[in-house]
């Protein structure tokens, strides 16, 4: 499996070569000689005059990957998410240190006594879809609810050790290791095909003295806890489950 840049349109030209050099990537340029079959397993960056999205294989009917606010804006919601942050104070702040490609953060953001969020994401190349994905957003939903977005590209261990912002609410989401990749969305299985980082040990027990209030952890249900550390409580579901850390 491999990870190349690929772009539509000579105008596109120096952007891609930009970003290449800033990820380490090659860039992959189609010809009438390519046989598609030999990059089934392969992951695309592609860069076009609206957006960047991810692609696997060149299939044209590859469903693509990217940061899609104005849908999640409305057609998602994770009222289990929602169920382990009542009881925050009235204007809450959060900290989300696994950002992704942001969808876990505007769910957070739709919480009305949500003030504010900060999101973090270490990989490069899913910051730039983060950026892109609200550079593109149009709905009136969705910008009202990116307004409380910051982002940053950094390492979040380095972050919250660093920081001297304080915050109600962290969350973490660390990949689901050892469940098998069939069952995941496309999102999720592209985050784990290509992540090349792993967050550092310490990450749950940094955090809870951080946090003013709370430390939320996601897991798939059948997973110990982070760092072997119990929660308050947990909130769970069919597939996942909330671990609940209250410091106050």
């Amino acid at each position: 499996m491999s990870f190349f840049i690929t772009y539509e349109g000579v105008d596109l030209k120096n952007k891609a070569q930009d970003l290449s050099k800033r990820l380490d990537t090659q860039i992959f340029i189609e010809s009438k000689l390519t046989k598609k079959n030999d990059y089934a397993d392969d992951y695309f960056l592609v860069l076009t005059s609206g957006r960047k999205y991810i692609s696997k294989g060149l299939r044209k009917n590859s469903k693509p990957i990217f940061s899609d606010f104005d849908k999640w804006s409305v057609n998602y919601e994770d009222r289990l998410l929602h169920k382990s942050i009542r009881g925050l104070p009235q204007k809450f702040t959060c900290l989300d240190l696994t950002a992704g490609f942001g969808k876990d953060s505007l769910e957070i953001s739709k919480i009305k006594n949500c003030d504010s969020i900060t999101l973090v994401e270490k990989e490069l190349w899913v910051y730039e879809l983060l950026k892109d994905g609200l550079k593109n957003a149009t709905s009136l939903k969705a910008l009202d609810l990116l307004s409380k977005f910051r982002i940053y590209n950094l390492d979040n261990f380095e972050f919250i050790q660093s920081s001297e912002d304080s915050f109600d609410l962290i969350y973490i989401d660390p990949m689901f290791s050892g469940v098998q990749k069939s069952k995941a969305k496309k999102h999720m299985q592209a985050l784990r095909d290509l992540s090349s980082s792993v967050n550092s040990p310490g990450l749950l027990k940094t955090s809870l003295e951080k946090a003013k209030h709370r430390v939320i952890v996601k897991r798939h249900k059948n997973m110990g806890y982070l760092e072997s550390l119990e929660p308050t409580r947990s909130v769970k579901g069919k597939v996942v489950r909330y671990d609940v850390y209250n410091t106050k």
